[in-house]
């Protein structure tokens, strides 16, 4: 936790990291888990299971290739599926072995972290705790960050809270893009090629504008 911080690992983003794999393999056999018929069976003989508890068809192509690599090191991975309601209901429970949330936090974070992270909304069914986390530590650190009253001593409180949330591992980092896009419809436009345009002067002859048919002017 003092040395250099927790980054996740990067793949090569061919979809099947060997060197990642390995690596994965060499700490399941490190848990103590040993390949059989293609499935990773802890000291007791019992197969690891995840499931996936998701509400969005959206989000199951990220699922699948995820299941897939698992299937390799003999984790039985699956996608789990509800309707809204049992989701909401599972969730709050904290009912499940992984799910997707996205949190987003202002520039100067304070008392809400509390739902977040506290040891207090571990144990309130419905909080933003989904991962139950409750680690005196972080208490700690939240209390510092809302007690900041500076600038600087607010960034550091949050980069130590941020430093052991990462050495936690409650997340996985699922996909991510930096930008957003929009898409819209350009109704508008001209006719092409543009037709010459004049003020709206008479002309010698007693003629205004270039329409089709010339107007007089009087």
């Amino acid at each position: 936790m003092f040395g250099d911080p927790f980054v996740p690992p990067v793949s090569d983003g061919s979809g099947h990291d060997r060197m990642l794999l390995r690596r994965a393999s060499a700490l399941l056999q490190q848990a103590g888990f040993v390949v059989k018929g293609r499935q990773a069976r802890g000291p007791k003989g019992d197969v690891l299971t995840i499931e996936f508890l998701i509400d969005d068809p959206t989000f199951e192509p990220h699922h699948n290739a995820y299941v897939k690599n698992l299937a390799v090191l003999g984790i039985d991975a699956t996608v789990r599926r509800v309707d809204p309601v049992q989701y909401k209901a599972r969730v709050d429970d904290r009912d499940f072995d992984i799910t997707v949330e996205r949190f987003g936090f202002s520039t100067t974070p304070g008392d809400e972290l509390r739902t977040y992270f506290s040891s207090q909304a571990a144990t309130v069914k419905g909080t933003q705790n989904v991962a139950g986390i409750a680690d005196p530590v972080v208490d700690a650190l939240i209390d510092k960050v809302i007690a900041a009253e500076t600038r600087p001593a607010l960034v550091f409180a949050c980069k130590a809270l941020d430093r052991v949330l990462r050495a936690g591992r409650y997340w996985v980092p699922h996909w991510h893009k930096a930008s957003h896009w929009i898409a819209f419809w350009d109704m508008f436009g001209r006719p092409r090629p543009n037709r010459a345009m004049r003020a709206g002067c008479p002309r010698p002859g007693g003629t205004i504008g270039q329409g089709r048919e010339n107007r007089t002017a009087g």
